[in-house]
């Protein structure tokens, strides 16, 4: 026989199987106990299976499997099945999406021979379409689970369940348990398997492939024609970015059809190709017909994108599918050209062209080749005409070669549409980087810029981004004392030195002078910045001491704001009442919250960024000296109702504090300093298209050195290791461990089941990004990374399982612990603190613990701090690594990793700080070839971003997960 009468065999023996009515009818499933194995198991549901262990319904199945097996070289159908065309071809296609059958709808529609049956998805993208009107059809649809049951009859679709649910191992109906699938079971349970299976059972192993494209929708359909049939029965629908790769995989397995290979021709090169280009007869009228629109109309044309599959198009003028060239290709034809250009047509022509004219292939007349366009200038030289409050009337001119123009002559060549501006020389890129900066001058432009001989007006803070981001000497000229005030604010110095005030206890550091003078500068000339030195450096003690002195020299009469996370109020009033007595903290917070209507000179309002959102209409109507928002990146995302609330207060100038202005990305750094300076850093479009684009890689951004120079002014930051010599040093020591056995298990499941679908997406959808169920598998894999109890939620039992990292931690804990030091330990998951108090527990250790929900957490710091007998401080990442000191302890263990270094960096620095006399040891575990390892190197380069855009200040000087991480994350191991 054979292999399609094979199957039809099979298939007839199964239908007299289900024609058994000798009033007692069963569907029978066998399988092999072992792998190979030919003893087998089954199952009937007929009720002589229910008295005795066999039927006859099983013992003729077991017949016909047995010669079935027999007519094909001893195979058994699971064999076949695997090596099956259709079986590869529809692995290809789900590969990282496996799509379940439940997701699916049926739909049916009438077809020349009969009707059709069109499979989708639930977002109404077509799958597949069953072309065959027998029923044939409707049994793959019963396989699938789109008909309803029978009464007292199993459906095809619970039967393939029922035998799946036998032959699962028990390490898969673990997985089962807490929702995940296997990767054998998610390729059987989904669509594309199921469509193998049907094709394999109902028309044999013989068949031929036609790919065609549907001239309306653009669609690539793959038409499967079995052996001896008339015609097409299934045709299912490519995933454009897998075109490629699927016509690879036909075009080897028949080399000869016609239709499965691509195109050699790259497609720009076609419109390259000329009378005297060599081709081959038959193509050049082709050719002819597809230039005769032109490039650019081809590429701007409706059905370009319709027609695109990845870096294949399809042209419907050649029917053929052509390459997309590279941008960086070179072109295989070219022809000389030459033209006549208009005068104002040149200093373009000459940008376009930069390369080709100095490389030769474009030769300029002589006259012409004396010009140039200019996109630096050499020098500046700038004078101050007036003064008014912040704002600056100024003449400033540029020096390009031997011309000399005017700021003025600039920003009117700008208004007037002009892209260039002429010189004697040349020409001037008025939208060139080196007057970037001038955008924001057009931007604030009023009656203040056309002001009698006055010059052009500036803003404060936008004459320092003149000058922090000019690269080119600036020289001051005008009289001298209209010249040291300018002199004095690129010096970003105070009008006077400090002398300490009286409303401070306590004595600056030579650090945090430096530190409230460039605040003092701020508050001068009302303008905004983000005090971003090392946690532990005293950020709150500058804040102070900046408060001290607005009440006491500036006679400030208004209030101050101080906005800070709830946490950390009591710490904000416990400091101002032992270092500033001089001022008069108000919490404003709890059920009973009222600030009364009368302000006190020197009143310092303390309220929580909660309160902050919820009481904006009260709040925004109080006229504040000063607000600071402390730990300002709780602001970081502009889109949420705190940071809109934050926005409406009422203050002359705003300071962020922070020890982490970027944890994530630069677009968090540009909402903060929007916060604090409004409008400096320009649109948010405009922003990211220029800057966010080098989050992942900042060493090889040309555009961040500029945004550096830029923001330096408004921002200021040290480091300990810069500024306290007396502090102890930091030891950071990276320790990796592997997996157990259970823990592999675990980690690739879930990588095989949940990953690769949601994979699949993050590659082939640039503007969705799953995030919720991207951060869900994340989670799970950082949790199955700590223990398999927390994964499996078996905290009770958690000694009943192996975890690497468990057993490295307890090494370290007895370790530390042996050598009389104490131990701070921070992890992200409760789960994993409550098995670390069972151990302490076992042990006869003392501990204290800090969650969200910790009450008196002064006390149980205290504790920590003063008592010698509590060895170990036990903190969720969240809760503990903030708003406290922790230098009992010498140290930290960071049981898993955070997604970023700042967040990390922050906990540790509650035990490394002022006030610590011993050296700090840092411990961070790392399970070894798992996104552990991954994170980490994303924690570093995020770690490089920022101190490659918010750079520590020399203290000698008066004045911090992309799609391509997910998808690194979740690669297989």
């Amino acid at each position: 026989m054979t292999d399609f009468q094979n199957m039809e065999f099979f298939r007839d023996g199964y239908g007299l199987l289900a024609d058994l009515r000798d009033q007692d009818p069963g569907a029978p499933i066998c399988f092999p106990r072992t792998a190979g194995g030919n003893v087998m198991t089954g199952y009937c549901n007929c009720r002589e299976s229910r008295k005795v262990k066999s039927c006859k319904h099983f013992s003729l199945l077991i017949e016909l499997t047995a010669r079935l097996k027999s007519l094909n070289s001893d195979q058994s159908p699971a064999e076949i099945l695997s090596k099956f065309i259709w079986s590869r071809l529809t692995a290809l296609l789900s590969e990282g999406d496996p799509v379940l059958c439940d997701k699916i709808q049926v739909a049916e529609t009438q077809g020349p021979a009969g009707i059709i049956y069109i499979f989708t998805r639930t977002s109404n993208a077509v799958l597949a379409r069953l072309l065959d009107p027998s029923p044939a059809s409707l049994r793959f649809i019963e396989r699938i689970g789109k008909i309803p049951r029978k009464p007292d009859s199993p459906s095809r679709e619970e039967l393939i369940q029922r035998l799946a649910s036998f032959q699962s191992t028990e390490e898969e109906q673990a997985m089962n348990k807490v929702g995940m699938l296997t990767r054998r079971q998610a390729a059987e349970q989904s669509f594309w398997g199921r469509l193998a299976y049907h094709a394999f059972r109902e028309y044999g192993q013989t068949w031929s492939f036609r790919p065609t494209i549907d001239p309306d929708s653009g669609d690539f359909l793959l038409a499967g024609i079995p052996q001896n049939a008339p015609g097409p029965v299934i045709e299912i629908s490519i995933p454009r970015m897998r075109v490629r790769r699927i016509l690879s995989f036909l075009a080897a397995e028949f080399p000869d059809q016609p239709g499965m290979a691509i195109h050699p021709v790259p497609l720009k090169s076609i419109f390259r190709v000329t009378q005297t280009t060599q081709l081959d007869l038959e193509v050049r009228p082709m050719i002819q017909a597809l230039q005769a629109s032109g490039e650019a109309s081809f590429y701007e044309r409706e059905d370009f994108a319709k027609f695109r599959y990845g870096d294949l198009v399809y042209i419907k003028e050649m029917n053929l599918l052509a390459e997309l060239e590279r941008a960086d290709a070179t072109r295989k034809f070219a022809s000389p050209v030459s033209m006549h250009l208009k005068k104002s047509q040149l200093p373009s022509f000459l940008d376009e062209n930069m390369q080709q004219i100095a490389a030769g292939s474009v030769v300029l007349d002589a006259p012409l080749r004396e010009l140039s366009v200019f996109r630096d200038f050499d020098r500046m030289e700038i004078s101050m005409e007036a003064l008014q409050r912040s704002w600056f009337w100024l003449s400033v001119r540029y020096r390009f070669g031997d011309s000399t123009i005017s700021l003025a002559e600039i920003l009117k060549a700008r208004q007037e549409g002009k892209t260039y501006l002429e010189t004697g020389n040349g020409w001037i890129d008025l939208y060139c980087d080196a007057l970037k900066p001038l955008e924001s001058i057009e931007n604030q432009m009023s009656g203040k810029q056309a002001n009698g001989n006055k010059g052009v007006a500036v803003s404060a803070a936008n004459l320092l981004r003149i000058f922090s981001t000019c690269a080119k000497p600036v020289q001051v000229t005008g009289e001298e004392q209209q010249s040291q005030i300018l002199n004095r604010l690129l010096a970003l110095s105070p009008s006077k030195p400090w002398e300490t005030t009286k409303g401070l206890a306590t004595q600056l550091r030579p650090y945090q002078v430096k530190g409230v003078d460039w605040l003092r500068f701020l508050t001068e000339n009302e303008l905004g910045g983000l005090l971003c030195d090392d946690m532990g450096l005293g950020k709150t003690h500058q804040a102070m001491a900046l408060m001290a002195w607005l009440k006491e020299t500036q006679k400030t009469t208004e209030p101050f704001l101080v906005v800070c996370p709830t946490t950390v109020i009591s710490h904000w009033r416990n400091k101002l009442r032992d270092h500033a007595p001089g001022l008069s903290p108000i919490a404003y917070h709890g059920d009973k919250r009222d600030l009364g209507k009368k302000r006190r000179k020197g009143e310092v309002v303390l309220t929580s960024y909660g309160v902050l959102r919820n009481d904006i209409s009260r709040l925004k109507e109080i006229p504040f000296s000063l607000a600071i928002f402390d730990e300002i990146q709780n602001l970081k995302n502009s889109d949420t109702q705190g940071y809109q609330a934050a926005s409406l207060i009422q203050a002359k100038t705003r300071i962020g504090l922070t020890g982490t202005p970027i944890e994530n990305s630069l677009t968090e750094l540009k909402s903060l300093l929007d916060m604090v300076l409004p409008g400096y850093l320009g649109t948010d479009e405009a922003f990211i298209s220029r800057y966010a684009v080098t989050d992942s890689n900042p060493e090889a951004s040309s555009a961040l050195p500029q945004l550096k120079r830029m923001i330096s002014p408004f921002t200021l930051r040290r480091l300990k290791k810069d500024v306290l010599e007396e502090l102890p040093e930091k030891i950071e020591d990276l320790r990796t461990c592997a997996l157990s056995e259970m823990q592999v298990k675990l980690y690739r499941e879930a990588l095989a089941t949940k990953g690769a679908p949601l994979l699949s997406h993050l590659e082939s959808n640039p503007r969705q990004l799953p995030y919720i169920h991207v951060f869900a598998l994340l989670n799970l894999l950082k949790r199955i990374c700590d223990h398999p109890a927390l994964a499996l939620n078996q905290i009770e039992n958690y000694e009943s399982y192996e975890s690497g990292k468990w057993d490295l931690f307890k090494e370290l804990l007895i370790e530390t612990l042996d050598t009389g030091q104490k131990i701070v330990v921070f992890t992200q998951y409760l789960g994993m603190i409550e098995m670390m108090q069972r151990l302490l527990g076992t042990l006869g250790i003392e501990s204290v613990t800090l969650t969200g929900a910790s009450q008196n957490r002064g006390d149980l710091i205290r504790r920590f701090n003063e008592d010698a007998n509590c060895r170990v401080f036990l903190g969720s990442l969240k809760a503990g690594g903030i708003g406290i000191d922790l230098v009992g302890g010498s140290t930290v263990l960071h049981y898993d990793r955070w997604w970023n270094a700042a967040r990390e960096d922050q906990a540790t620095d509650r035990v490394h700080r002022i006030g610590q006399k011993r050296a700090v040891q840092v411990f961070k575990l790392v399970t070894e070839g798992t996104l552990e390892e991954k994170i980490s190197a994303i924690i570093e380069r995020k770690r490089r971003l920022m101190n490659a855009v918010v750079e520590a200040d020399n203290p000698e000087l008066s004045k911090i997960f992309t799609r391509e991480e997910l998808i690194e994350l979740l690669k297989p191991l």
